[in-house]
Protein backbone atom coordinates (compact mmCIF):
# COMPACT_ATOMS: atom_id res chain seq x y z
CA UNK A 1 0.00 0.00 0.00
CA UNK A 2 2.68 2.21 0.93
CA UNK A 3 4.52 1.88 -2.18
CA UNK A 4 0.67 2.34 -4.41
CA UNK A 5 0.56 5.51 -2.22
CA UNK A 6 3.61 7.10 -3.57
CA UNK A 7 3.37 6.41 -7.08
CA UNK A 8 -0.37 8.07 -6.71
CA UNK A 9 1.26 11.12 -5.38
CA UNK A 10 4.17 10.59 -7.81
CA UNK A 11 1.27 10.92 -10.54
CA UNK A 12 -0.45 13.73 -9.45
CA UNK A 13 2.59 15.84 -8.96
CA UNK A 14 3.68 15.10 -12.19
CA UNK A 15 -0.10 16.41 -13.43
CA UNK A 16 0.37 19.40 -11.59
CA UNK A 17 3.87 20.33 -12.95
CA UNK A 18 2.48 19.86 -16.68
CA UNK A 19 4.00 16.49 -17.56
CA UNK A 20 0.65 15.03 -18.86
CA UNK A 21 2.12 12.29 -20.85
CA UNK A 22 4.11 11.04 -17.91
CA UNK A 23 1.17 11.52 -15.42
CA UNK A 24 -1.16 9.61 -17.91
CA UNK A 25 1.36 6.65 -18.00
CA UNK A 26 1.71 6.30 -14.29
CA UNK A 27 -1.68 6.71 -13.79
CA UNK A 28 -3.12 4.14 -15.91
CA UNK A 29 -0.18 1.50 -14.45
CA UNK A 30 -1.39 2.35 -10.63
CA UNK A 31 -5.11 1.67 -12.52
CA UNK A 32 -4.29 -1.92 -12.97
CA UNK A 33 -3.80 -2.49 -9.35
CA UNK A 34 -6.08 -0.02 -8.16
CA UNK A 35 -8.85 0.34 -10.64
CA UNK A 36 -11.39 1.98 -8.19
CA UNK A 37 -8.78 4.31 -6.83
CA UNK A 38 -10.76 8.00 -7.03
CA UNK A 39 -7.95 9.73 -7.14
CA UNK A 40 -6.21 8.45 -9.82
CA UNK A 41 -9.74 8.20 -12.07
CA UNK A 42 -9.62 12.25 -11.09
CA UNK A 43 -6.25 13.11 -12.38
CA UNK A 44 -7.17 11.17 -15.40
CA UNK A 45 -9.78 13.49 -15.68
CA UNK A 46 -7.93 16.40 -15.64
CA UNK A 47 -5.22 15.67 -18.12
CA UNK A 48 -7.93 14.79 -20.63
CA UNK A 49 -10.14 17.61 -19.81
CA UNK A 50 -7.00 19.58 -20.24
CA UNK A 51 -6.65 18.11 -23.40
CA UNK A 52 -9.73 18.75 -24.34
CA UNK A 53 -10.80 15.57 -24.81
CA UNK A 54 -13.85 15.60 -22.68
CA UNK A 55 -15.68 12.28 -23.36
CA UNK A 56 -12.32 10.22 -22.53
CA UNK A 57 -12.58 13.23 -19.23
CA UNK A 58 -15.80 12.27 -18.62
CA UNK A 59 -15.33 8.83 -18.98
CA UNK A 60 -13.11 8.66 -15.64
CA UNK A 61 -15.29 10.91 -13.87
CA UNK A 62 -18.12 9.23 -14.14
CA UNK A 63 -16.25 5.87 -12.58
CA UNK A 64 -15.97 7.80 -9.10
CA UNK A 65 -18.98 8.45 -9.54
CA UNK A 66 -20.11 5.09 -9.57
CA UNK A 67 -18.55 4.08 -6.97
CA UNK A 68 -19.56 6.98 -4.68
CA UNK A 69 -22.09 9.35 -5.98
CA UNK A 70 -21.62 12.13 -3.73
CA UNK A 71 -18.20 12.72 -4.60
CA UNK A 72 -18.15 16.61 -4.43
CA UNK A 73 -15.12 16.78 -7.30
CA UNK A 74 -16.14 14.22 -9.91
CA UNK A 75 -19.96 16.25 -9.52
CA UNK A 76 -18.51 19.27 -10.24
CA UNK A 77 -15.98 17.86 -12.94
CA UNK A 78 -18.88 16.12 -15.00
CA UNK A 79 -20.47 19.30 -14.52
CA UNK A 80 -17.81 20.82 -16.25
CA UNK A 81 -17.65 18.33 -19.18
CA UNK A 82 -20.85 18.27 -20.16
CA UNK A 83 -20.75 21.86 -20.27
CA UNK A 84 -17.91 21.94 -22.88
CA UNK A 85 -19.88 18.79 -24.88
CA UNK A 86 -22.95 21.65 -24.68
CA UNK A 87 -25.17 19.18 -22.50
CA UNK A 88 -26.41 21.88 -20.71
CA UNK A 89 -29.48 20.12 -19.12
CA UNK A 90 -26.86 17.25 -17.88
CA UNK A 91 -24.34 20.35 -16.75
CA UNK A 92 -26.92 21.68 -14.40
CA UNK A 93 -28.15 18.59 -12.87
CA UNK A 94 -24.77 17.91 -11.37
CA UNK A 95 -24.12 21.43 -10.58
CA UNK A 96 -26.95 21.80 -8.73
CA UNK A 97 -25.96 17.92 -6.88
CA UNK A 98 -22.54 19.39 -6.43
CA UNK A 99 -24.49 22.81 -4.21
CA UNK A 100 -26.25 19.90 -1.94
CA UNK A 101 -22.80 18.93 -0.97
CA UNK A 102 -21.20 22.31 -0.59
CA UNK A 103 -23.74 25.39 -0.86
CA UNK A 104 -20.88 28.39 -0.49
CA UNK A 105 -18.24 26.41 -3.66
CA UNK A 106 -18.27 28.98 -6.69
CA UNK A 107 -17.67 26.88 -9.24
CA UNK A 108 -20.95 25.01 -9.35
CA UNK A 109 -22.91 28.24 -9.64
CA UNK A 110 -20.63 29.29 -12.28
CA UNK A 111 -21.30 26.15 -14.69
CA UNK A 112 -24.43 26.81 -13.98
CA UNK A 113 -24.53 30.52 -14.65
CA UNK A 114 -22.33 29.48 -17.63
CA UNK A 115 -25.27 26.47 -18.47
CA UNK A 116 -28.10 29.27 -18.33
CA UNK A 117 -26.24 31.61 -20.36
CA UNK A 118 -25.76 29.17 -23.11
CA UNK A 119 -29.45 28.25 -22.95
CA UNK A 120 -30.57 32.27 -23.37
CA UNK A 121 -32.32 32.13 -20.15
CA UNK A 122 -30.35 34.99 -18.72
CA UNK A 123 -32.01 35.96 -15.55
CA UNK A 124 -30.97 32.53 -13.93
CA UNK A 125 -27.75 32.89 -15.16
CA UNK A 126 -27.52 36.06 -13.76
CA UNK A 127 -28.63 34.61 -10.62
CA UNK A 128 -26.07 32.10 -10.10
CA UNK A 129 -23.62 34.34 -11.16
CA UNK A 130 -24.08 36.75 -8.86
CA UNK A 131 -23.84 33.97 -6.49
CA UNK A 132 -20.28 33.00 -7.64
CA UNK A 133 -19.31 37.05 -7.65
CA UNK A 134 -20.22 36.91 -3.50
CA UNK A 135 -18.83 33.95 -2.38
CA UNK A 136 -15.24 35.21 -4.51
CA UNK A 137 -15.23 38.85 -5.54
CA UNK A 138 -11.33 38.49 -7.22
CA UNK A 139 -12.17 36.57 -9.86
CA UNK A 140 -12.27 38.88 -13.63
CA UNK A 141 -13.78 36.37 -15.72
CA UNK A 142 -16.61 35.99 -12.87
CA UNK A 143 -17.82 39.56 -13.60
CA UNK A 144 -16.95 39.18 -17.43
CA UNK A 145 -19.41 36.37 -17.90
CA UNK A 146 -21.81 38.45 -15.73
CA UNK A 147 -21.30 41.49 -17.78
CA UNK A 148 -22.03 39.32 -21.08
CA UNK A 149 -25.22 37.76 -18.97
CA UNK A 150 -26.58 41.25 -18.25
CA UNK A 151 -25.81 42.27 -21.90
CA UNK A 152 -27.81 39.99 -23.02
CA UNK A 153 -31.04 40.33 -20.87
CA UNK A 154 -31.01 43.93 -22.14
CA UNK A 155 -29.78 45.73 -18.96
CA UNK A 156 -26.61 47.77 -20.58
CA UNK A 157 -25.65 49.74 -16.98
CA UNK A 158 -25.49 46.50 -14.94
CA UNK A 159 -23.09 45.11 -18.10
CA UNK A 160 -21.07 47.88 -18.28
CA UNK A 161 -20.50 48.10 -14.53
CA UNK A 162 -19.73 44.15 -14.12
CA UNK A 163 -17.29 44.72 -17.22
CA UNK A 164 -15.65 47.44 -15.52
CA UNK A 165 -15.37 45.49 -12.19
CA UNK A 166 -13.45 43.11 -14.86
CA UNK A 167 -11.04 45.50 -15.71
CA UNK A 168 -10.06 46.21 -12.22
CA UNK A 169 -9.86 43.19 -10.79
CA UNK A 170 -7.43 42.09 -13.79
CA UNK A 171 -3.79 41.89 -13.00
CA UNK A 172 -1.01 44.41 -13.81
CA UNK A 173 -0.39 43.90 -17.55
CA UNK A 174 -3.46 41.49 -18.70
CA UNK A 175 -5.45 43.61 -21.49
CA UNK A 176 -8.17 40.79 -21.40
CA UNK A 177 -10.63 42.77 -20.12
CA UNK A 178 -9.97 46.16 -21.39
CA UNK A 179 -10.54 44.52 -24.49
CA UNK A 180 -13.88 42.88 -23.40
CA UNK A 181 -14.77 46.16 -22.44
CA UNK A 182 -13.63 48.41 -25.43
CA UNK A 183 -15.81 45.39 -27.36
CA UNK A 184 -18.87 46.28 -24.89
CA UNK A 185 -18.86 49.80 -25.55
CA UNK A 186 -18.50 49.09 -29.52
CA UNK A 187 -21.79 47.10 -29.75
CA UNK A 188 -23.78 49.50 -27.77
CA UNK A 189 -22.59 52.50 -29.79
CA UNK A 190 -23.59 50.48 -32.56
CA UNK A 191 -26.76 49.53 -31.03
CA UNK A 192 -27.64 52.69 -29.37
CA UNK A 193 -25.53 55.62 -30.86
CA UNK A 194 -22.00 56.70 -29.72
CA UNK A 195 -23.40 59.22 -27.75
CA UNK A 196 -24.98 56.93 -25.17
CA UNK A 197 -21.24 55.66 -23.79
CA UNK A 198 -19.49 58.62 -24.39
CA UNK A 199 -18.96 59.76 -20.73
CA UNK A 200 -18.34 56.48 -20.02
CA UNK A 201 -15.21 56.64 -22.23
CA UNK A 202 -13.72 59.35 -21.22
CA UNK A 203 -13.60 57.88 -17.65
CA UNK A 204 -11.82 55.16 -18.76
CA UNK A 205 -10.09 57.00 -21.22
CA UNK A 206 -8.85 59.21 -18.27
CA UNK A 207 -7.82 56.41 -15.75
CA UNK A 208 -6.56 53.78 -18.33
CA UNK A 209 -5.55 55.99 -21.36
CA UNK A 210 -1.72 55.91 -20.39
CA UNK A 211 -2.26 51.99 -21.91
CA UNK A 212 -1.41 51.75 -25.71
CA UNK A 213 -4.93 49.27 -25.73
CA UNK A 214 -6.90 51.02 -24.12
CA UNK A 215 -5.68 54.12 -26.41
CA UNK A 216 -6.42 52.34 -29.23
CA UNK A 217 -10.00 51.27 -28.63
CA UNK A 218 -10.84 54.75 -27.71
CA UNK A 219 -9.67 56.26 -31.17
CA UNK A 220 -10.99 53.25 -32.88
CA UNK A 221 -14.73 54.02 -31.48
CA UNK A 222 -14.16 58.01 -32.28
CA UNK A 223 -13.14 57.24 -35.34
CA UNK A 224 -9.34 59.08 -35.25
CA UNK A 225 -8.01 59.38 -38.73
CA UNK A 226 -4.65 59.96 -37.75
CA UNK A 227 -4.25 55.88 -36.94
CA UNK A 228 -2.73 54.20 -39.96
CA UNK A 229 -2.31 50.49 -37.81
CA UNK A 230 -3.82 48.47 -35.22
CA UNK A 231 -1.74 48.32 -32.00
CA UNK A 232 0.21 45.11 -31.52
CA UNK A 233 -0.78 44.10 -28.22
CA UNK A 234 -4.26 45.02 -28.39
CA UNK A 235 -4.44 42.42 -31.99
CA UNK A 236 -2.10 39.97 -30.38
CA UNK A 237 -4.28 39.89 -27.39
CA UNK A 238 -7.56 39.53 -28.98
CA UNK A 239 -6.09 36.54 -31.13
CA UNK A 240 -4.63 34.86 -28.12
CA UNK A 241 -7.59 34.70 -25.94
CA UNK A 242 -9.85 33.56 -29.02
CA UNK A 243 -7.47 31.08 -29.72
CA UNK A 244 -9.03 27.85 -28.66
CA UNK A 245 -12.13 28.46 -29.79
CA UNK A 246 -11.44 30.27 -33.43
CA UNK A 247 -12.61 28.01 -35.93
CA UNK A 248 -16.14 27.78 -33.97
CA UNK A 249 -16.59 31.12 -33.65
CA UNK A 250 -16.10 32.14 -37.07
CA UNK A 251 -17.86 29.51 -38.52
CA UNK A 252 -20.98 31.18 -36.43
CA UNK A 253 -19.97 34.23 -38.24
CA UNK A 254 -20.40 32.42 -41.54
CA UNK A 255 -16.90 33.21 -41.88
CA UNK A 256 -15.65 33.51 -45.90
CA UNK A 257 -12.12 34.80 -46.46
CA UNK A 258 -10.18 31.57 -46.40
CA UNK A 259 -13.02 29.51 -49.02
CA UNK A 260 -12.51 32.75 -51.32
CA UNK A 261 -8.78 32.79 -51.21
CA UNK A 262 -8.90 29.07 -51.86
CA UNK A 263 -11.89 29.80 -54.89
CA UNK A 264 -9.22 32.45 -56.28
CA UNK A 265 -6.57 30.02 -56.34
CA UNK A 266 -8.61 27.43 -57.88
CA UNK A 267 -8.66 30.57 -60.94
CA UNK A 268 -4.98 30.53 -61.71
CA UNK A 269 -3.79 27.59 -60.35
CA UNK A 270 -4.54 24.19 -62.34
CA UNK A 271 -4.26 20.84 -60.61
CA UNK A 272 -0.67 20.78 -62.01
CA UNK A 273 0.30 23.11 -59.50
CA UNK A 274 0.09 20.58 -56.60
CA UNK A 275 3.50 20.48 -54.81
CA UNK A 276 5.23 23.02 -56.40
CA UNK A 277 4.53 26.38 -54.97
CA UNK A 278 6.43 27.95 -52.10
CA UNK A 279 3.79 29.36 -50.11
CA UNK A 280 3.66 31.98 -47.27
CA UNK A 281 0.26 32.63 -45.30
CA UNK A 282 0.95 35.93 -43.49
CA UNK A 283 -1.64 36.35 -40.43
CA UNK A 284 -1.76 32.42 -41.06
CA UNK A 285 -4.12 32.23 -37.40
CA UNK A 286 -5.37 29.00 -36.37
CA UNK A 287 -4.44 27.38 -39.90
CA UNK A 288 -7.87 28.01 -41.66
CA UNK A 289 -6.07 28.57 -45.54
CA UNK A 290 -3.53 26.44 -44.50
CA UNK A 291 -6.20 23.24 -44.59
CA UNK A 292 -5.82 23.90 -48.30
CA UNK A 293 -2.62 25.35 -49.23
CA UNK A 294 -0.65 22.35 -48.08
CA UNK A 295 -1.73 20.99 -50.75
CA UNK A 296 -0.04 23.11 -53.44
CA UNK A 297 2.87 23.62 -51.46
CA UNK A 298 6.27 21.99 -52.15
CA UNK A 299 7.92 20.19 -49.75
CA UNK A 300 8.78 22.13 -46.63
CA UNK A 301 7.58 25.16 -48.29
CA UNK A 302 4.77 26.23 -46.65
CA UNK A 303 5.38 28.63 -43.96
CA UNK A 304 3.09 30.64 -41.76
CA UNK A 305 3.35 33.69 -39.62
CA UNK A 306 1.24 35.18 -36.96
CA UNK A 307 1.51 37.37 -34.51
CA UNK A 308 -0.59 35.20 -31.58
CA UNK A 309 1.18 32.42 -30.35
CA UNK A 310 -1.61 30.99 -29.27
CA UNK A 311 -3.20 31.50 -32.61
CA UNK A 312 0.17 29.53 -33.69
CA UNK A 313 -0.38 26.70 -31.16
CA UNK A 314 -3.51 25.63 -32.51
CA UNK A 315 -1.89 25.55 -36.25
CA UNK A 316 1.03 23.61 -35.11
CA UNK A 317 -1.84 20.69 -33.89
CA UNK A 318 -3.14 20.55 -37.09
CA UNK A 319 0.56 19.34 -38.81
CA UNK A 320 0.00 21.31 -41.89
CA UNK A 321 3.21 23.89 -42.19
CA UNK A 322 6.73 23.64 -42.72
CA UNK A 323 7.43 26.44 -40.05
CA UNK A 324 5.00 28.54 -38.14
CA UNK A 325 6.69 32.37 -37.18
CA UNK A 326 5.54 34.38 -34.44
CA UNK A 327 6.24 37.57 -35.58
CA UNK A 328 4.44 41.29 -36.89
CA UNK A 329 4.22 40.31 -40.51
CA UNK A 330 6.20 43.75 -42.10
CA UNK A 331 8.89 42.54 -38.99
CA UNK A 332 8.82 38.76 -40.93
CA UNK A 333 8.52 40.08 -44.65
CA UNK A 334 11.52 42.91 -43.76
CA UNK A 335 14.12 40.49 -42.14
CA UNK A 336 13.18 37.36 -44.67
CA UNK A 337 14.47 40.15 -47.62
CA UNK A 338 17.32 41.34 -46.14
CA UNK A 339 18.43 38.21 -44.36
CA UNK A 340 17.55 34.89 -46.27
CA UNK A 341 17.94 33.84 -49.96
CA UNK A 342 14.20 32.85 -49.38
CA UNK A 343 11.51 34.03 -52.37
CA UNK A 344 8.02 33.28 -52.63
CA UNK A 345 5.68 31.83 -55.66
CA UNK A 346 2.41 32.97 -53.49
CA UNK A 347 1.41 34.34 -50.60
CA UNK A 348 -1.91 34.77 -49.25
CA UNK A 349 -3.72 37.10 -46.34
CA UNK A 350 -7.27 36.20 -44.90
CA UNK A 351 -8.42 39.56 -43.70
CA UNK A 352 -5.06 40.33 -42.26
CA UNK A 353 -5.31 43.76 -43.47
CA UNK A 354 -8.09 44.86 -41.87
CA UNK A 355 -5.88 45.53 -38.85
CA UNK A 356 -3.84 47.76 -40.80
CA UNK A 357 -4.88 51.23 -42.56
CA UNK A 358 -1.85 52.01 -44.74
CA UNK A 359 -1.21 49.05 -46.91
CA UNK A 360 2.19 50.47 -48.05
CA UNK A 361 4.88 48.94 -46.11
CA UNK A 362 3.39 45.88 -46.28
CA UNK A 363 2.65 45.78 -50.26
CA UNK A 364 6.17 47.17 -50.73
CA UNK A 365 7.98 43.97 -48.41
CA UNK A 366 5.57 41.51 -49.98
CA UNK A 367 6.65 42.62 -53.57
CA UNK A 368 10.37 41.69 -52.79
CA UNK A 369 9.49 38.64 -51.33
CA UNK A 370 7.71 37.33 -54.59
CA UNK A 371 9.52 35.74 -57.39
CA UNK A 372 9.08 37.05 -60.41
CA UNK A 373 5.26 36.37 -62.13
CA UNK A 374 4.31 35.41 -58.18
CA UNK A 375 1.23 36.53 -56.66
CA UNK A 376 -0.50 38.11 -53.58
CA UNK A 377 -4.22 36.78 -52.75
CA UNK A 378 -5.93 39.10 -50.13
CA UNK A 379 -9.10 40.02 -48.89
CA UNK A 380 -10.07 43.43 -47.56
CA UNK A 381 -13.18 45.18 -46.20
CA UNK A 382 -14.90 47.46 -48.08
CA UNK A 383 -15.01 51.05 -46.32
CA UNK A 384 -18.27 51.76 -46.78
CA UNK A 385 -18.42 54.53 -44.20
CA UNK A 386 -16.52 57.55 -46.63
CA UNK A 387 -14.81 58.55 -49.29
CA UNK A 388 -11.45 57.84 -47.37
CA UNK A 389 -8.90 55.43 -48.63
CA UNK A 390 -9.05 54.01 -45.16
CA UNK A 391 -11.16 54.33 -42.09
CA UNK A 392 -10.62 52.75 -38.83
CA UNK A 393 -14.01 51.54 -37.63
CA UNK A 394 -15.22 51.74 -34.37
CA UNK A 395 -14.46 47.44 -34.10
CA UNK A 396 -10.88 48.34 -34.56
CA UNK A 397 -10.30 46.98 -37.88
CA UNK A 398 -9.83 49.18 -40.87
CA UNK A 399 -11.95 49.56 -43.89
CA UNK A 400 -10.41 49.61 -47.26
CA UNK A 401 -11.95 51.65 -50.88
CA UNK A 402 -11.04 49.67 -53.55
CA UNK A 403 -9.93 52.91 -55.69
CA UNK A 404 -7.03 52.71 -52.90
CA UNK A 405 -6.07 49.01 -53.24
CA UNK A 406 -5.89 49.79 -56.72
CA UNK A 407 -3.25 52.83 -56.17
CA UNK A 408 -1.69 51.33 -53.39
CA UNK A 409 -0.79 48.08 -55.99
CA UNK A 410 0.24 50.14 -58.44
CA UNK A 411 2.87 51.93 -56.03
CA UNK A 412 4.28 49.06 -55.03
CA UNK A 413 5.38 47.35 -58.26
CA UNK A 414 2.14 44.89 -58.43
CA UNK A 415 -0.24 44.09 -61.59
CA UNK A 416 -4.16 43.84 -60.63
CA UNK A 417 -4.80 40.99 -62.03
CA UNK A 418 -8.52 40.24 -61.02
CA UNK A 419 -10.95 41.37 -58.12
CA UNK A 420 -14.59 39.93 -56.48
CA UNK A 421 -16.73 42.10 -54.62
CA UNK A 422 -18.08 39.22 -52.11
CA UNK A 423 -19.75 38.95 -48.65
CA UNK A 424 -16.52 38.05 -45.96
CA UNK A 425 -18.52 37.29 -43.17
CA UNK A 426 -21.46 38.44 -40.87
CA UNK A 427 -21.24 41.32 -37.57
CA UNK A 428 -24.19 40.68 -36.16
CA UNK A 429 -27.20 41.12 -38.02
CA UNK A 430 -25.53 42.73 -40.60
CA UNK A 431 -23.12 40.96 -43.45
CA UNK A 432 -19.74 42.61 -44.05
CA UNK A 433 -18.74 42.86 -47.60
CA UNK A 434 -14.82 42.94 -49.05
CA UNK A 435 -12.71 42.68 -51.84
CA UNK A 436 -10.87 39.34 -52.37
CA UNK A 437 -7.98 40.38 -55.02
CA UNK A 438 -5.17 38.96 -56.28
CA UNK A 439 -2.11 40.46 -58.14
CA UNK A 440 1.07 39.95 -59.99
CA UNK A 441 4.37 40.61 -59.38
CA UNK A 442 6.17 41.48 -62.95
CA UNK A 443 7.66 38.78 -64.63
Amino acid sequence: MFGINKKIDKAITLYEQGHLSESQALCLQILKSAPDNPSILITLGNIFYVKNDYDSALRYYARVLQKNQHDYPALINVANCCYELKRYDDAIRYAELALEKDSHNKHAYLVLGNSYLAQENYAQAIANLEQAVKIDSTDPWTYNTLSQAYQKNGNYIASLSNAWKAVEKSPAGDDSQHINLGYLFYEIAAEKGIEVITECVDLWNKKYGHNPVVSYIVNSLFGNTKIKSANPNYVRNIFDVFAPDFDAVLAALDYRAPALIRHSMEEVYPPSSYGKLHILDLGCGTGLCGEFLHKYAAKKSLIGVDLSSKMLEVAAGKNLYSELVNSDINRYLEYNNKNTETSFDLIVAADVFTYLGDLREVFENANKALTPGGRIIFTVSENFANKNDYFLHMSGRFLHSFSYLKNVLKMSCFELEFYHYEKLRNEGDKSVMGYIISARKPD
